[in-house]
C-alpha cells in the first residue's frame, strides 16, 4: 500500500472527477515514494511539475462544470482552487529543498491532509450537486 489509499469515503459520486482524484493520489504516492527512496532532483521535480499539471486540469475541470451546470458556489470554491496551487507551488518548493526526514514527513502529512479535506470538504458539495441533477 502507498502512502495514501482511495477508499469509497473519498467518492462524490462521479466518476470522472473520482477517477481523476484516483490519478492525484497515484502521483502524490508516487511522489512520496521517490522522496524516500532518495530520488534525484531532477526525478523529485518531474513528479512535482506532473502534480501540479494534474491539479491544474483537474480544477479546470470542476471550474467548466460549475459554469455548465450553474453550481451555486462555484465562486467560493473557484477561490479555493487559486489558494490550494499557490500552497501545491510552496509544497513543491519545499520538497525540493531536500528537507530533513522529519520535516518532510510533517511535509508530506500536510500534503495528505490537504487533498483529502479538499475531497471530502469541498469536492463532495459539488459532486451532490451535479448527482441531483443526473450527472453520474
Amino acid at each position: 500500500m502507498g502512502f495514501m489509499a482511495w477508499d469509497d469515503s473519498l467518492s462524490i459520486a462521479v466518476t470522472m472527477f473520482d477517477d481523476e482524484h484516483k490519478d492525484l493520489i497515484q502521483i502524490v504516492n508516487d511522489l512520496h515514494d521517490s522522496f524516500m527512496r532518495n530520488a534525484t532532483r531532477y526525478e523529485l521535480e518531474r513528479i512535482c511539475d506532473r502534480l501540479i499539471e494534474h491539479i491544474v486540469m483537474h480544477f479546470r475541470h470542476e471550474e467548466m462544470y460549475f459554469e455548465d451546470w450553474q453550481y451555486p458556489d462555484r465562486v467560493q470554491h473557484t477561490a479555493s482552487h487559486r489558494q490550494l496551487r499557490r500552497q501545491l507551488v510552496e509544497y513543491r518548493a519545499q520538497i525540493l529543498a531536500a528537507p530533513p526526514p522529519d520535516q518532510a514527513a510533517e511535509l508530506f502529512a500536510k500534503l495528505k491532509i490537504w487533498l483529502i479535506q479538499h475531497i471530502v470538504n469541498e469536492d463532495r458539495k459539488y459532486g451532490t450537486f451535479l448527482v441531483q441533477r443526473g450527472l453520474r
